[in-house]
């Protein structure tokens, strides 16, 4: 016979209760979230899957909040945890799509247009990303999630003047791939 009202000992261990949180993770955590999530949209797509992305990346760098404090660099360390989260997320989404059935409900048109919207400028991101990825990462920091250039000259480790001169030459250099045909991938028309 149990006993309900719990004054039998546990076979199991008892529950060991909210995990502390450092004070100072949680606050850094709160300063950067919003540009993680920035980061996490724009290479996903999805703010659906951009925020199950950078929860997971928060979860790793709790687990690092110590050795990511001590850097000299905390976000920078904090972003390369972020980019290689996001790259498992997408390899981990790649493997799943290729198990899952397709739905009977096709997508709406002004949907999929938009999408093709998007084709050129990203064709010509990923040009400059392999070409010139800090000024890409410059670009990509101020024009989209909307950083100044102190905080993009402290997350990618350069001076303020460089960033600000990496987000120069990456529009330029954009403009120029975007006005050039790029080649198109397997499956195009």
């Amino acid at each position: 016979m149990t006993d309900p009202f719990g004054k039998e000992p546990d076979l199991v261990d008892p529950d060991p209760g909210q995990p502390r949180i450092d004070p100072r993770g949680e606050q850094f955590f709160r300063d950067n979230l919003e540009t993680f999530m920035g980061i996490a949209v724009y290479k996903l797509r999805s703010p659906h899957d951009a925020d199950d992305a950078v929860m997971i990346a928060v979860e790793a760098m709790h687990k690092k909040i110590e050795r990511i404090l001590a850097h000299p660099n905390p976000i920078a360390l904090a972003m390369t945890i972020l980019n290689h989260t996001i790259i498992d997320y997408m390899r981990v989404s790649a493997r799943m799509s290729a198990r899952e059935c397709l739905v009977r409900e096709v997508p709406a048109t002004t949907y999929l247009m938009d999408l093709g919207r998007y084709d050129r400028l990203d064709r010509a991101m990923e040009a400059l990303e392999a070409t010139a990825p800090t000024q890409a990462a410059c670009l990509v920091l101020y024009d989209l999630i909307g950083l100044s250039y102190t905080q993009i000259a402290d997350t990618l480790g350069v001076t303020p003047g460089a960033a600000k001169t990496n987000v120069s030459r990456g529009r330029k250099q954009l403009e120029t791939l975007m006005l050039t045909e790029l080649p198109k991938e397997k499956g195009d028309s």
